[in-house]
């Protein structure tokens, strides 16, 4: 009389688990990628809602002289609970809007913090398009924009 074993061989054990530790790997990679895009849409929100408040701030004259994140927050140009800007960005750092020292027809929006470089340097790419400069150095991105 021959015996029936029943169960899985070791070899089928071990095709079962490497299927699921790929499939793991690749929603891990897909969910890193999703939270990259979704923290660099918001900072192009941000950058977004700071120029629209910095034209509010602008002057006939169209210079920038004393636009500041608190200036802008105080008129409601910005949203109100940005106050000074500091922990503002989606990674945690300030965002800075100012005058531009050189040339007071432009503005400067800063994001500081940014801990992924590729994050930063994507931004700053896709920012050079409507940017007079976008730069993004260390974890700072300064983007200089014309009024």
């Amino acid at each position: 009389m021959r015996i029936i074993q029943r169960g899985f061989t070791f070899i089928e054990v071990l095709t079962v688990l490497s299927i699921i530790a790929v499939s793991t790997l690749g929603v891990l990679k897909m969910r890193d990628w999703a939270l990259s895009n979704a923290r660099v849409g918001e900072a192009k929100a941000l950058i977004a809602t700071a120029q629209a408040g910095v034209q509010l701030w602008q002057p006939q004259r169209g210079l920038y002289d004393g636009v500041t994140t608190q200036a802008l927050s105080a008129i409601a140009a910005v949203p109100t609970h940005w106050l000074d800007g500091t922990a503002m960005n989606p990674w945690g750092g300030a965002i800075d809007i100012s005058a531009d020292s050189a040339d007071s027809t432009r503005y400067i929006i800063r994001l500081t913090g940014i801990t992924r470089a590729s994050e930063g340097a994507r931004l700053a790419h896709d920012l050079a398009q409507t940017a007079v400069v976008a730069s993004f150095t260390g974890s700072t991105l300064s983007a200089t924009f014309q009024g």
